[in-house]
């Protein structure tokens, strides 16, 4: 088969850039493409061609754009970085496949997972049986549905899907019944879906309920790896032990953990029921003994970088398998079979962390004690040669200063959203 390269979007996201390093490191052309020319990824000596493309809330001109792109470049791979293209991917995947490499199961799968009643409603088959937060939906009755008497606050009133989600927004948490018609208001008048979508799917756009467990502050257990197109699971284990804000928030360090079978048997089970296979990214609430299954990102995800380093090159393996190269796909999971664990692997933020330690250590948000703890757990696994870095890369040092600026550009902009999320924790 024709090797042009791989074509990787959205270049803001983190695990788009460990991709370009990963692809680049092996001698594979990387070409990336974002609607912003000052995208973080851009920026690494791994990329041999910048492109700009429509932008993803236009859909339509997106999938042309790439359609036509790639019957120009036959023989490039292209493989979703995001829950929206991941999606759009799938649903556009008969034309997509005339144009390029890819490695896409059915938007029927896509959707099963990134949808959380379809993902609950998979879950709770007996040959699956993966355990989920108790999860409601309110139905047009909204705050007079009768349920909502029965609810256990607080709760988290969030979208189903994060899929062409206009306003970022990932859920507000109710304390209790008064609040409850309050925030549902708030809810319709701030989450907001891309008619892609909603003409689509109708009723995706409808808010669920979810029971909120204390431990989802401190204890995100997240399973990730790859599913073969035999139903294989080649598994890393993680714990995100700080996230931003606290309560409801974006990872800033992991850690390693040992795999726990069982959970992994059971994502197997999942995955052969709807029929998914390829890069996966499964988050765990670890509740005492208990693991419930809260997102399942069937794509490349933010801490990847984080499984590249620990023997598990995800990007080569879509690479190998999408372009149907089984002895070279063999030998790459055999190396990533037999990889160990030292114990000390961690995974961090290090320009995000130490911004939110000096803020809320500054504010008193975080104890002198906790702030002192956070950069010792740091500086340890540094001496250690155990950290990964989201962006940080002595030998690829451009996007970790773009990194840095973009961040300068946002607060600037949004200052009452960074005092909230990085001051106080909201």
């Amino acid at each position: 088969m024709k090797n042009d390269g791989v074509l990787l979007l959205g270049a803001d996201y983190y695990g788009t850039l460990a991709a370009a390093r990963c692809y680049g490191k092996r001698g594979i052309r990387v070409t990336m493409a974002d609607e912003s020319k000052r995208a973080r990824a851009l920026y690494s000596r791994h990329v041999a061609e910048k492109l700009v493309h429509p932008p993803i809330s236009r859909p339509e001109e997106l999938i042309d754009w790439l359609v036509s792109w790639g019957r120009a470049h036959p023989g490039t791979l292209l493989y979703p970085p995001n829950d929206h293209l991941s999606w759009l991917f799938a649903a556009h995947r008969e034309a997509l496949a005339e144009a390029f490499v890819m490695y896409s199961p059915s938007e029927e799968a896509i959707l099963t997972l990134l949808d959380k009643k379809r993902m609950h409603d998979a879950c709770a088959d007996p040959a699956v049986d993966i355990d989920v937060p108790h999860t409601l939906a309110l139905g047009e009755q909204g705050a007079e549905a009768p349920v909502a008497d029965d609810l256990r606050y607080p709760v988290l009133l969030k979208p189903r899907t994060q899929v062409f989600l206009e306003s970022g927004i990932k859920g507000f948490i109710v304390h209790d019944r008064a609040a409850l018609a309050a925030e549902l208001a708030r809810y319709r008048q701030l989450v907001a879906f891309n008619r892609v979508l909603t003409e689509r799917h109708p009723d995706i756009a409808e808010p669920m309920v979810q029971e909120y467990l204390v431990a989802a502050e401190t204890s995100i257990f997240s399973v990730s790896g790859f599913v073969t197109d035999g139903g294989e699971i080649i598994p890393r284990a993680a714990m995100k032990v700080l996230q931003r804000p606290r309560k409801v928030g974006i990872g800033l360090c992991f850690e390693g953990r040992a795999v726990e079978p069982i959970l992994v048997e059971k994502l197997g089970a999942l995955c052969k029921k709807i029929g998914y296979r390829g890069a996966f990214e499964s988050e765990f609430i670890a509740d005492g003994d208990r693991r419930l299954l809260i997102d399942f990102n069937p794509r490349f995800y933010s801490q990847m970088g984080f499984d590249i380093a620990r023997g598990l090159p995800l990007p080569i393996l879509v690479w190998h398998a999408a372009r149907g190269e089984r002895a070279e796909l063999e030998r790459e999971l055999a190396s990533a079979r037999a990889w160990t664990a030292s114990g000390d692997e961690v995974y961090c933020h290090k320009t995000m962390l130490e911004l939110v330690l000096t803020l809320q250590g500054m504010s008193g948000q975080m104890s002198r004690g906790d702030v002192r703890k956070w950069r010792d757990w740091h500086a340890f696994a540094r001496r250690r040669d155990a950290a990964t870095d989201a962006v940080r890369d002595p030998d690829d040092r451009m996007p970790a200063v773009i990194d840095a600026a973009s961040w300068v550009q946002h607060f600037a902009k949004h200052p009452r959203s960074f005092v909230r999320s990085f001051v106080y924790n909201r």
